[in-house]
């Protein structure tokens, strides 16, 4: 239900601010403040009598913005549209919030938006004096109204010797006496200078040479200083190695290059060159010519498509847990967002155990949508991620909050987002082969091989995993005792006579207690073709079961429709199926058996940026009686072209190792 109400704030605080000009000077000034005003409905006229729930807001702007306070909801009772209330009765008014700086106040009533802001008349501050009651005094303390015992530690200026209040060495009593040292003025230059050239009656000194006039000879006493000297080259008078000229170059030998450094050469004088004796850890691609690769990007993806409230402070907020996958090399938030408005839109991120959040986004671009990596392609608004997170293992849980604080749309909601947590890895437990893998000789592996097909010496993963589920046999009853447990999670008389779908449980678990067989098909063909034996409608029914584990890496949703002939006893129950993520995206019509079910072509929405899982229920169909005997066709056989995914999806084969539920 919407309403309208009009405000007497301004009368009201005329009518408070005249109340306390009365109180006396030691009084406290109130923290409330009342204030009234008429509600109406929507279609015009007074609101119905009766009592409201309502929240009051103050903040610092007419629009958007957090509160400063805030007070409800609490019940106002309304009579002929008018109430009226206490502000601060619950939550106390603070001096801080009223702090002489223009105020709104807002009004919400239940859970309809918020009316629109009304300002503050300027009385309601006179909460602030509070914190200068009884204080303001100009001229009003003298000398006479100062306790004399208060002064009695304190010296008159009177009383004080000269030098307290100059500092002139000159007014010191008593001082010491100086008569026997000469003043810096009475002194010669050489005495504060310390140089030859300022002593007065300087010795002559020209009978003696400067050192400058002596021969070399002179100066050094070395023989290869004699002028005109006879020729002599310097390894002749020395013996020395050293002094030999046009020496052949040696290797130094008993050097070493360093920890870590190995020798690369030797230098024009014999020293060794070094260079680094280990490859850098991350440079394996390079030098493989692109072939091996330890880094690795890992991304969590939070829930699609998220609506965004309008003209709501709070916003709209949602998170993720972030596996424990190592130490981060590089870090980014993928965000696809739609708005009517994205200059009014704010995105706040918080990473585990932060108290404060990281501005992503606080409307730096225009138009009506974008898809940005932050701390990739695009610079955080606040914050450094790479400062927090480089270097260290980010799990935990990471959450997100998209504001749009501008009410602008008809509805309740503008636009929408969805959003992934990336990061780059260093591995040192796993590479990654781009290229095929030729072995000579034999192969030892040390863990689980996770192996399709080997030809060729090239190893290839699933595409799909089957399993099969067997119905009522008259001499042993229903296999495995009736349990869902091998047939994903749903009994096996469910199956042949309950008439279910492929939406079953989500225990990935279950999973891999059904889908024990493993097979290759990227183009199309007959996934499972035969015809079995059948007794009665219940006796000998067989259901197939097939999942893909298909990879979007895009942050759109990307549309697969495959084509492909099915069986179906539809007739007794025996349904065929598909879902994608647990959701029912197709299944047979109950008329529908034997080999005339025309071909299948529903569409599958894959989501953005994780992985999906699109399972196929085959059942077996209505059986037909030659010569007395019932025979049943179990048939899922995908036309040319139709398992060929759009660019943008990948078959992956993650179900030994998968955790969590659709989401995974």
């Amino acid at each position: 239900m919407n309403h309208r109400y009009f405000s007497k704030l301004s009368s009201l605080f005329a009518v408070l601010a005249a109340a306390i000009a009365v109180s006396s000077a030691s009084a406290a000034v109130p923290s409330m403040s009342s204030v009234e005003g008429v509600l109406f409905a929507t279609a015009g006229g007074a609101a119905t009598d009766g009592n409201y729930s309502v929240t009051f807001s103050l903040y610092k702007d007419e629009l958007g913005g957090n509160p400063l306070w805030a007070e409800g909801p609490i019940l106002i009772a309304v009579k002929s549209g008018q109430w009226h209330h206490q502000l601060g009765s619950k939550s106390a008014l603070s001096a801080t919030v009223l702090n002489g700086a223009s105020l709104w106040l807002g009004m919400q009533i239940a859970s309809d938006p918020e009316l629109p802001r009304k300002p503050l008349a300027s009385t309601i501050f006179a909460v602030r004096a509070a914190i200068a009651d009884g204080l303001e005094c100009t001229g009003c303390v003298g000398a006479a109204q100062i306790d004399s015992k208060f002064l009695a530690g304190f010296a008159k200026s009177s009383d004080l010797s000269p030098v307290a209040t100059s500092g002139e060495f000159k007014d010191l009593k008593g001082g010491p006496d100086l008569a026997a040292y000469a003043k810096t003025a009475a002194l010669a230059a050489v005495a504060t200078s310390g140089n030859y050239g300022d002593i007065k009656n300087a010795p002559d000194l020209n009978a003696y040479a400067k050192v400058s006039a002596l021969a070399a000879i002179a100066q050094s006493g070395s023989y290869k200083d004699i002028k005109d000297g006879p020729v002599v080259s310097d390894v002749a008078k020395t013996g020395e190695y050293g002094d030999l000229l046009n020496k052949p170059v040696l290797p130094q030998l008993g050097k070493a290059c360093g920890t870590n450094l190995v020798m690369a050469g030797i230098k024009a004088d014999g020293s060794y060159q070094c260079a680094a004796s280990a490859i850098a850890p991350d440079l394996i691609d390079e030098i493989s010519n692109n072939l091996i690769f330890n880094q690795f990007v890992d991304s969590k993806a939070g829930t699609v498509d998220n609506a965004i409230p309008d003209g709501s402070g709070a916003g709209k907020s949602d998170s993720l847990d972030f596996p424990d996958i190592g130490s981060a090399q590089a870090i980014w938030i993928n965000v696809a967002l739609a708005n009517s408005d994205v200059s009014k839109v704010k995105i706040e991120l918080y990473g585990p155990n932060m108290a404060t959040p990281y501005v992503l986004y606080n409307g730096e671009k225009a138009g009506t949508g974008f898809s940005v990596a932050f701390n990739k392609d695009t610079a955080l608004s606040t914050g450094d991620m790479n400062k927090d997170w480089i270097g260290k293992n980010i799990k935990g849980t990471w959450s997100i909050t998209v504001k749009d604080p501008i009410k602008n749309q008809a509805g309740a909601n503008d636009g929408k987002f969805s959003w992934d947590v990336t990061i780059q890895t260093l591995s040192s437990k796993k590479i990654q082969v781009k290229g095929s893998v030729i072995v000579d000789n034999d192969l030892t592996v040390g863990g689980n091989l996770n192996v399709a097909s080997v030809n060729n010496s090239i190893l290839k993963p699933f595409t799909y995993r089957w399993g099969r589920s067997q119905g009522h046999d008259n001499n042993h009853g229903w296999p495995m005792g009736n349990s869902g447990d091998y047939s994903l999670g749903i009994a096996p008389s469910a199956w042949s006579n309950g008439g279910v779908i492929a939406s079953a449980s989500a225990d990935k678990e279950l999973w891999r207690m059904t889908f024990v067989n493993g097979g290759r098909a990227e183009v199309g063909g007959a996934l499972i073709n035969q015809v079995i034996p059948q007794y009665s409608d219940s006796n000998m029914s067989e259901h197939y079961f097939f999942m893909f584990r298909i990879q979007n890496s895009t942050l759109s949703s990307i549309n697969w429709a495959p084509t492909y002939w099915f069986s179906c006893g539809g007739n007794w129950s025996d349904h065929s199926s598909a879902t994608i993520n647990g959701a029912n995206t197709w299944s047979s019509s109950s008329a529908c058996y034997a080999g005339n079910c025309p071909a299948a072509n529903p569409t599958f929405a894959v989501p953005a940026n994780r992985v999906s899982t699109v399972m196929f229920a085959i059942s077996s169909s209505v059986g037909w009686a030659p010569a007395n005997f019932y025979h049943r066709l179990v048939l899922l056989a995908f036309t040319k072209g139709s398992l060929k995914l759009p660019a943008g999806l990948k078959y992956v084969d993650d179900i030994d190792t998968a955790t969590g539920g659709w989401e995974q």
